[in-house]
């Protein structure tokens, strides 16, 4: 792994101060619904986008795709739209094209690449005719705590690959892209699209082997785990969890430590969701307040452009 060399800055965003909890959880529950009413706009219209492209006399296949990747790009958008709008505001609704076109550039990439080739992996695994080892409509009473230990296993396994993507050189070279970003907010919470095929390949396709539809079980745990990327490197405070509820969930403050530049903060919070994973696995630093570290990587030029995002970590001169 490429070490980030520059010493610890002063913070770019200034501490939110104490919040009534009351206040977070109406916050946040509002977060929280409006994102579940724009997942479901968003599913209504990829359901009539794939209807019309088959309609239309296209394939089955192509509508599959087409739907698909509709769903992924307006998700994207909406859910940048969301915070978007509380992060801009911090700003004065200035420099909007600044802070988020290029990352919806590149998110909007990473999600066509990483949504075609699943199309393409499912429809290759429905060819198996494989039964999967546990059904989402046999769970029984075990269905009440099922959400939870999806979230769990899911949880455990993305820590793991986290680290491996730091700690394997090669595996780091497609990650840096994501770490050389400074000013994080939520549009620029976007990877490198061989990383999202990775995270396809070691985690989504297994997932499809061990267990059938699953996500009708997870109900608005699973809008709450789609938001959680663009929330975690969102850089609006007043949506920031109260400080006990970090040694349970990672928030927004939680995961900056993890970008920031200072050396005391290498090689930790790596938990996108559960940040007890961190504690067991000894690397956890738990935040004292609510300040936003400078992150990015010195001496890790910024990207030039899109074709520098796609090709990047293939070329060895970086």
């Amino acid at each position: 792994m490429i070490e980030q060399t520059m010493a610890p800055e002063s913070a770019t965003t200034p501490d939110a101060g104490p919040r009534s909890v009351w206040r977070f959880l109406l916050t946040f529950a509002v977060l929280l619904i409006a994102a579940e009413g724009l997942l479901r706009v968003v599913a209504y219209m990829q359901e009539e986008i794939g209807w019309a492209v088959f309609d239309a006399g296209f394939s089955i296949g192509m509508a599959s795709w087409s739907a698909a990747t509709a769903n992924a790009v307006m998700t994207l958008f909406a859910l940048v739209l969301l915070f978007g709008f509380f992060e801009w505001r911090q700003f004065g609704f200035t420099n909007f094209r600044e802070r988020y076109s290029e990352g919806l550039l590149y998110g909007a990439t990473a999600i066509v690449i990483a949504t075609t080739l699943q199309v393409i992996v499912f429809a290759w695994v429905s060819t198996l005719e494989f039964e999967p080892l546990l059904r989402a409509d046999s769970l029984g009473s075990l269905s009440i705590v099922f959400p939870l230990l999806y979230m769990l296993a899911l949880g455990f396994f993305e820590y793991w690959l986290h680290r491996a993507l730091h700690d394997i050189p090669i595996l780091w070279r497609l990650h840096a892209i994501h770490h050389q970003i400074e000013h994080l907010n939520a549009a620029r919470s976007y990877s490198h699209w061989a990383q999202d095929a990775l995270y396809l390949s070691v985690i989504t396709v297994p997932l499809v082997f061990l267990i059938e539809n699953p996500q009708q079980h997870l109900v608005l745990l699973t809008t709450f785990y789609i938001v959680s990327n663009y929330y975690m490197h969102s850089d609006n405070p007043a949506v920031s969890f109260p400080p006990a509820l970090r040694h349970v969930l990672a928030d927004n403050v939680y995961h900056h430590y993890h970008h920031s530049r200072a050396i005391e903060h290498w090689g930790r919070n790596y938990c996108s969701f559960f940040s007890f994973y961190d504690r067991i696995f000894g690397t956890q630093h738990m935040p004292e307040d609510e300040t936003f570290h400078p992150t990015g990587i010195e001496g890790h030029r910024p990207l030039s452009g899109w074709k520098d995002y796609l090709f990047r970590p293939f070329n060895s001169s970086t």
